[in-house]
């Protein structure tokens, strides 16, 4: 038998993954089988079990993914000396734009929220994630008080979490009705209210 590159591993692993994807974001975690995996990537079910050894297993290889490339998406529009004020209204609207770009991505995300609590490798990665992004924001928060730019007595690690849970409920907003979210008014709305 032939030996498979890295190359060709790899591409069977994203292969794979995005039909996966797809699956998870048509029909949620558990209505999904395996045997949908497999139809959808036009693979045999021992050609999906050769990456992933389970459901489970392929949803927590999603996890990985679960930036929606919003990280990326910043570092491409970030400027040098870009002040916190900013910094937030870009970020905002940049998860707004991969929201609506990377939908699918989303909706396997959000749902991820939900079931971390039953999938225990997923809880952690969740909780990390979480704190990650609640760590950037009480920075971005920090440097604004410190700039002037925001409150003078911002409970910052309180509106962290108050700016991640907003920024979150719009997530789910706009998929419950796709296109209801102007985000760069949601953006305009959530910095007025700590300047």
């Amino acid at each position: 038998m032939p030996k498979i590159s890295p190359a060709a591993k790899e591409a069977r692993r994203a292969q794979i993954l995005e039909a996966a994807l797809r699956c998870f974001a048509r029909k949620g975690y558990y209505a999904t089988t395996i045997q949908d995996v497999v139809a959808e990537a036009g693979l045999s079910r021992g050609g999906i079990y050769l990456y992933y050894p389970s459901k489970e297993a392929l949803y927590l290889a999603l996890s990985e993914r679960w930036s929606c490339g919003v990280e990326e998406a910043i570092r491409k529009r970030w400027i040098p000396n870009l002040s916190p004020k900013a910094l937030l209204h870009l970020s905002i609207e940049v998860i707004g734009a991969q929201v609506e770009a990377e939908a699918d991505a989303c909706r396997v995300l959000i749902e991820g929220w939900t079931l971390s609590h039953h999938l225990p490798d997923l809880h952690g990665h969740i909780r990390e994630q979480f704190e990650r992004v609640e760590q950037r924001l009480r920075w971005v928060l920090a440097s604004g008080v410190e700039r002037g730019e925001f409150r003078a007595h911002l409970a910052v690690e309180c509106q962290a979490k108050i700016v991640l849970a907003m920024l979150h409920g719009l997530m789910v907003r706009w998929h419950l009705s796709p296109g209801s979210i102007d985000w760069h008014q949601a953006a305009e709305e959530i910095i007025h209210g700590i300047e």
